[in-house]
């Protein structure tokens, strides 16, 4: 009889939230919904739309796509190797830096440029949607754009476009990060086809979103796709209809690199888990090696120069050099594994024998901060490592009229030489500030574009004679670009976990708690008890008072504790969830005091006013977990509900008490079922 009573009882108190509450949450919900319609996270809400095509901007050249060289036709350049020998480049830059011709706002995205005359293209994400831009390459002025999409994780980590358009006989071909792949017409952004390739072949290993970009083989898309029967696709490249799909290994976010050897037309692909070799004319699998088993990731590309092939892994697994043999059949053989070069999203180079590249020594490359490792020169046929230093950064490289162009992701532009005797820089200047630049540059008539992920700029760098009397006077030097100083909000965290995106594991999900109980909590009695002694010894009633210094300090701690606790532990500490459960507690807690109360009429407001409070909690919690690095903090938004059986009747037995001691047991109580109810998920999601 006692148990049903007490069921009955929460019953009623469940009721009584939701039917004061209820219209207040159901109110923020609609918002919340429309606002994520809006930025795209609910993209499965409205079908996806065809494409639509607008010109955007007036004048550019509509001709002239073939002169000037080969140009910037890919991610890797015209010969996929970030070389180019089709460039009068300066020995030197002025003091205050190169030319800037221009710099745009360009939206979201981390896609490059790819320069064919007077031309370029990349692909962005605003907040209507996804599209591939059409610039003109000395003025930045949009000729068309083409929008194919919602956006993508608008919300998230890493919003927006990861590949970078190719261009190929006047046609431009893209791939958006959920696998639509498409070609447009380079002219006018005419939709000349598209197809999704992880929805038609059941893509595999792209989880943080297809980056490959497209290549293109004797009229043939390659694209790794991973799917069953389809690790690889080659797609019709007038019509897209598929031409052939083979092997079943997992994609990853590395293209195809097309190489020669001996005279014969190969595919290098570097998948998830392993390297494979393959014809391109049927998709005939040649060779293949396993790395590893399981979700690993690959995006550095592929260094050629025959007969050998080098493969640099990330999360400090060092590179693999292999020597392809054979005369009538091709045979390969691993020959040597290098430590000392690790690459993730910036690739090395592969100049005369000599590999030059960034070797990063934390597991993966960090979004939110400079990575950390060293730039060095390698012998590729030994393996030595020639010279090594730090003062280049994280950097994407490219090689043209034989001088090294380095942007790391710091903004920064460098200029050196190649050399096997030792690092030699020539120049140095800063284009973008307050951001982490990971997209390769593209290098086209003398012109380097460049992007951050949200502004572009085109920095002139070739001889200073060859550019026109209108350029150079719109023109500015790079060291005249005004940066706006961004806030550095790290401190707010103090540390970082190796793996940001990873659940917490059993042993970090106790280890936090017991820091946020012993390190919160029992302090956060004490300052309260403290509060009420001297209440009592000035003759006071400080109860009250005494309650909102718990709450409040509790709160507090909540942000204090974790850069406090990672500037002194080893391990990575976050506290930060104890603010959602103190927000949501006053939210109950509101209602609690509006059911005993008998003049209900001001006290909604009271109710409306911790709702508000609660939903900004939560907002600013989301807009800093995803600033800093912190994606697994956003699981601790699902434990509200999954705690209403407990929390809601310590608000109510709260809303009546007075004892110091019953508010920091209900509070422990009520804690510990918000905590672990999204541990038990996290625990369940990790087996």
């Amino acid at each position: 009889m006692t148990r049903q009573r007490a069921g009955n009882r929460i019953g009623l108190l469940l009721g009584k939230v939701l039917r004061i509450a209820g219209p207040r949450l159901l109110v923020l919900g609609g918002l919340t919904f429309l606002a994520l319609l809006l930025l795209g996270e609910l993209r499965w809400v409205v079908p996806e739309s065809t494409g639509t095509r607008s010109a955007v901007g007036g004048g550019g050249d509509t001709g002239d796509e073939v002169d000037h060289g080969p140009g910037w036709p890919h991610l890797r350049g015209p010969y996929h190797d970030s070389t180019t020998d089709a460039e009068d480049l300066a020995d030197r830059w002025p003091a205050e830096g190169p030319p800037v011709l221009w710099t745009r706002d360009v939206g979201i995205g981390y896609s490059g440029f790819t320069a064919i005359g007077r031309r370029v293209y990349t692909q962005r994400q605003t907040l209507y949607g996804q599209s591939v831009l059409c610039l003109d390459a000395d003025r930045g002025e949009p000729i068309w754009e083409y929008r194919y999409g919602w956006p993508y994780d608008a919300a998230g980590m890493y919003p927006g476009p990861r590949a970078t358009p190719t261009w190929h006989d006047g046609r431009v071909y893209f791939a958006a990060p959920d696998g639509l792949v498409g070609c447009v017409d380079a002219l006018d952004g005419r939709l000349l086809w598209s197809r999704n390739v992880n929805q038609d072949f059941g893509g595999r290993g792209t989880d943080f979103g297809y980056a490959a970009s497209p290549t293109i083989v004797d009229g043939k898309v390659i694209l790794p796709v991973g799917g069953a029967g389809s690790s690889v696709v080659a797609l019709n490249a007038q019509d897209g209809t598929t031409v052939w799909a083979s092997g079943d290994e997992a994609a990853s976010y590395c293209c195809a690199k097309p190489i020669t050897f001996r005279g014969q037309r190969l595919l290098v692909m570097f998948l998830q888990n392993s390297l494979a070799l393959l014809e391109p004319e049927a998709g005939r699998w040649l060779w293949q090696h396993r790395f590893s088993g399981g979700y690993d990731e690959r995006a550095a590309m592929p260094l050629y120069q025959e007969p050998y092939l080098m493969v640099a892994h990330p999360f400090r697994g060092g590179a693999d050099v292999f020597e392809l043999r054979g005369a009538e059949s091709v045979t390969v053989q691993r020959i040597r594994t290098i430590a000392q070069m690790s690459n993730d999203v910036a690739s090395s180079i592969l100049i005369d024998g000599l590999v030059y590249g960034f070797d990063l020594r934390e597991p993966q490359s960090k979004a939110r901060r400079p990575s950390r490792g060293e730039f060095r020169c390698l012998d590729l046929a030994s393996g030595d490592v020639l010279w090594s230093t730090d003062h280049v950064g994280h950097a994407s490289v490219i090689h043209a009229d034989g001088k090294l162009i380095l942007f790391n992701d710091r903004g920064e532009l460098l200029l050196a030489r190649p050399a096997a005797e030792g690092y030699h820089e020539l120049a140095r200047t800063r284009i973008f500030e307050g951001e982490i630049c990971w997209t390769a540059p593209a290098l086209h008539r003398g012109r380097l574009y460049l992007r951050s992920p949200t502004r572009a700029a085109c920095v002139y760098l070739g001889d200073p004679q060859g550019l026109a009397a209108d350029q150079a006077a719109r023109a500015r030097p790079a060291g005249e670009i005004q940066f706006a100083k961004a806030f550095d909000d790290r401190w707010l965290v103090g540390g970082e976990r190796p793996y940001p995106a990873d659940f917490p594991t059993r042993d970090e999900l106790v280890r936090w708690y017991f820091v946020i109980v012993l390190g919160a909590m029992i302090p956060a009695l004490l300052l309260a008890a403290a509060v009420r002694g001297v209440g009592t010894w000035m003759g006071r009633d400080l109860r009250a008072a005494s309650q909102a210094v718990f709450w409040t300090a509790l709160f507090l701690a909540g942000i204090v504790l974790t850069p406090l606790g990672n500037a002194l532990a080893e391990s990575f500490i976050l506290t930060w969830p104890l603010c959602l459960f103190v927000g949501h507690h006053a939210v109950l807690a509101a209602v609690m005091q509006t059911r005993r109360r008998t003049d209900r009429d001001a006290v909604p407001w009271g109710v409306s006013l911790a709702t508000l409070a609660f939903f900004a909690t939560c907002l600013i919690y989301f807009h800093f977990c995803r600033r800093l690095d912190l994606a697994i903090g956003w699981v601790f938004l699902l434990g509200f509900i999954p705690s209403w059986p407990v929390t809601i009747p310590v608000a109510w037995k709260l809303s009546g008490s007075s004892s110091l001691l019953s508010v920091f047991g209900g509070a422990f109580a009520a804690f510990t079922a918000f905590y672990w109810a999204v541990g038990a998920y996290v625990l369940l999601a990790a087996c």
